[in-house]
């Protein structure tokens, strides 16, 4: 893993959440249209779900043979089931190790620039005259530098509190040096914990032995160590890990009495559970009913319409939500149902089918769910039904709950489901009308189409894009990433220095007071007093600028940084506004006066909104403020040349941007996040698009591609005046989004 471009994506153990076999998933669905489909047998696929948020990533896998195919899937669940279960220190130490080789990707070493960087991330301030001591202390080799094993000392040595140890804890232990197995079991039955640890000795050890796993303890006596025993930071690792949290493990088990009525019971339940986002015009999903099972929903809703081929369908209806396969429903129900509790599952069904459709219902029913489905009561001659089965009685069973049919009804578009009297305004099944409608956006001077639904008092509406397809909407997003993303210093920035992602820091300004002053007269009025921004200064090296809006003014402050002894008796520089008021960091003293005035003769002033970056990629002939995606993909097709390129706003979050460009025949989309005041793509951090912009156009983007033609309207004109070199091939091919893992810049 020396070389970052040597993958392109990275599947966190932790966050896998299932393997499944078999080519259940929209990957393979998009697959099957490939004249060679048919060669990936259902034996050797399988789909590794994983993610941090509620709609889940998948890696669809074909494997070159059945035994293989079994061997990756046995391992992976072994693999998962070892990293969820490994003791608190291992799984410390991996995560460790991901951080330190997220930072430093391509060198076995980091430096204190990075280090200063990565510990705002893991919210540990630390004074920096602090942090160069630690620094020094762990790094043996005196080289300026950290190798993984330094900077995990340095990790344990910044977490680790003796202070707690030694004035709540050391007590605990008998010689004042380790806690032993006897002290261990004082302590547990001092704090009244569970009996889990205090069963027997063998117990008790085993699980010290086996949290701490440490075979480097070759040095202490045989008698110790098979007892098992922790030392001072051992023991403080286990008061603040997953095995000593306040919620006591046995409730993790059903141990409440489960025999009575299930009317008894509050039931964990699902509303909408095909939805995986708004309800007007999100994606509906059979992974939803997954999710929501292997949560421990044990009622979930189905929201059933009359389909096409006599099969009905499941969507929030009356709205553009996209819609997904009854069948395919109930088939995930069935193979999710019990994975996580023997308890029933209850099926709510909110049925708008016509009659036909419903029978067609019923027979999915009973195809798919067999045995498991409850048909009639569980007793035979049952004559009282005052009283509900039990959840005991009623384990590994699915449950119908659907309102009858009137009597003697033979409407063949008779649907169970009635329009109550008093229902909400936003209950969109009341609505009078809906449909698409066009707002103008008097900034762009443009009409945007709306989706609507207008209810007796209300109209709700959301913006609608009618050219984004399902297909895209489907497409991998890569703000899910969970691959954390540092802002080390560059060059020309003093060390230990948090402010320079800040919206607020403009950095060397070009223009400097002038276009300070212009910036704050064009957003001061609207951001009202206390808008303000803070630069480099113009007259004084090394001394910052920080200027305000009052009352329709702009107001200049000049930042001094005097020298003064440090807290080691060293002296350092520090950052001045005032008299007599010092701070270590500019970031501090901006904090400082967004809370606390600032005094003067006249008037005193607490600093608020900060004043926006100019937005130096606008006019540049790669930026297309206006262009969708799919308008995108439409431009790039024209143009088949590696390197083709444009930058636009994302469609799908606002505030962020996303480049469109051509590598290795294809189109892919590749996300740009703003953080404060720098754009992130990947771990490489740029303080506007137009450095981003320059800086791939002479370092690759995508394995060896660089950004070579900026795509316009004039140049897709041009190519088709000349149109020798225009690829069709990919006319039907799907553009793709990029792992932006891959991606690094002079910043990272």
């Amino acid at each position: 893993m020396s070389k970052r471009n040597n993958y392109e994506g990275i599947v966190d153990l932790r966050e896998i959440k299932e393997i499944r076999t078999g080519k259940n998933s929209r990957d393979f669905e998009r697959w099957s249209s490939l004249s060679d489909y048919a060669r990936f047998e259902d034996d050797r696929c399988f789909v590794v779900l994983y993610g941090q948020e509620f709609r889940l990533k998948t890696l669809s896998v074909c494997a070159i043979s059945k035994q293989d195919c079994d061997r990756w899937v046995d391992g992976l669940r072994y693999l998962i089931k070892d990293t969820l279960n490994s003791p608190y220190p291992l799984q410390l130490e991996r995560w460790i190790w991901k951080e330190f080789y997220n930072m430093t990707p391509e060198r076995p070493t980091i430096t204190l620039k990075v280090v200063k960087a990565f510990l705002p991330t893991v919210n540990c301030q630390i004074a920096k005259s602090r942090l160069k001591e630690v620094f020094s202390e762990v790094n043996n080799r005196s080289v300026g530098e950290l190798s993984f094993d330094e900077f995990a000392t340095l990790c344990h040595f910044l977490s680790y509190d003796g202070t707690i140890y030694h004035t709540f804890f050391q007590i605990f232990s008998s010689d004042g040096m380790i806690i032993s197995l006897a002290d261990f079991q004082a302590f547990l039955a001092q704090q009244g914990d569970s009996s889990a640890y205090q069963e027997s000795d063998m117990v008790t050890a085993t699980f010290m032995r086996n949290f701490v796993r440490d075979p480097r303890r070759c040095n202490v006596a045989d008698q110790d160590y098979d007892e098992g025993f922790f030392t001072a930071k051992e023991f403080m690792s286990y008061l603040f890990s997953h095995h000593n949290e306040l919620f006591d493990p046995v409730h993790k088990m059903v141990n409440q009495d489960m025999t009575q009525p299930l009317s008894h019971y509050w039931i964990a339940s699902s509303h909408n559970t095909y939805l995986t986002g708004d309800q007007l015009k999100s994606l509906s999903s059979v992974e939803a009913y997954a999710r929501c099972l292997l949560q421990g929903c044990r009622c979930l809703e189905l929201d059933c319409w009359d389909g096409p081929d006599g099969i009905p369908i499941i969507y929030h209806g009356l709205t553009i939500t996209t819609k997904i396969s009854f069948l395919d429903v109930v088939k995930t129900i069935k193979e999710h149902a019990f994975m996580t509790s023997p308890y029933p599952v209850i099926l709510s069904i909110e049925d708008h089918c016509s009659l036909v459709q419903q029978n067609k219902m019923a027979a999915i029913f009973e195809e798919v769910f067999g045995n498991m489905l409850l048909k009639a009561p569980l007793v035979e001659q049952q004559t009282d039904f005052s009283m509900l089965p039990s959840p005991h009685d009623l384990q590994m069973k699915i449950l119908i709950k659907h309102k009858k049919l009137p009597e003697k009804s033979t409407d063949a578009n008779s649907s169970t489901t009635e329009r109550p009297e008093d229902i909400s305004d936003s209950d969109i099944l009341s609505s009078e009308k809906n449909g698409i409608l066009y707002l103008e956006d008097k900034a762009k001077g443009e009409w945007v189409s709306h989706f609507f639904v207008l209810s007796d008092a209300k109209m709700y509406y959301t913006k609608f894009n009618a050219k984004e397809s399902e297909a895209e909407e489907e497409e991998f997003d890569e703000d899910d990433s969970t691959t954390t993303t540092y802002q080390p210093i560059p060059e020309g920035v003093p060390e230990y220095e948090l402010h320079f992602g800040e919206v607020w820091f403009h950095g060397r300004l070009e223009g400097g007071r002038i276009r300070s002053e212009e910036l704050l007269k064009q957003y001061g009025p609207s951001l009202g007093d206390g808008a303000f921004l803070v630069r480099n200064s113009d007259n004084f090296v090394g001394d910052f600028s920080l200027s305000f809006w009052r009352q329709g003014k702009v107001y200049h402050l000049r930042i001094r940084r005097p020298t003064r002894s440090g807290s080691d008796g060293k002296p350092m520089k520090m950052y001045q506004l005032e008299s007599d008021v010092y701070f270590d960091s500019l970031y501090s003293l901006v904090i400082h006066y967004k809370t606390n005035p600032l005094k003067s003769p006249s008037f005193s002033i607490v600093f608020d909104q900060p004043i926006p970056q100019p937005s130096t990629h606008e006019g540049k002939n790669w930026y297309h403020p206006t262009k969708t995606q799919a308008e995108a993909v439409e431009l790039l097709r024209a143009i088949p040349k590696d390197g083709a390129f444009l930058v636009r706003p994302s469609d799908k979050d606002s505030g962020t941007y996303s480049i469109s460009f051509r590598a290795e025949g294809e189109i892919k989309h590749c996300r740009i996040k703003q953080e404060g005041r720098l754009f992130i793509i990947g771990t490489a951090q740029f303080e506007s698009l137009d450095d981003l912009a320059k800086y791939y156009e002479t370092s690759p983007l995508y394995g060896q591609v660089r950004l070579r033609m900026p795509v316009t309207d004039n140049t897709v004109y041009q190519e088709e005046e000349n149109p020798k070199e225009k690829d069709e091939s990919i006319a039907a091919e799907q553009p793709s989004y990029i792992v932006t893992e891959a991606l690094m810049g002079p910043m990272g």
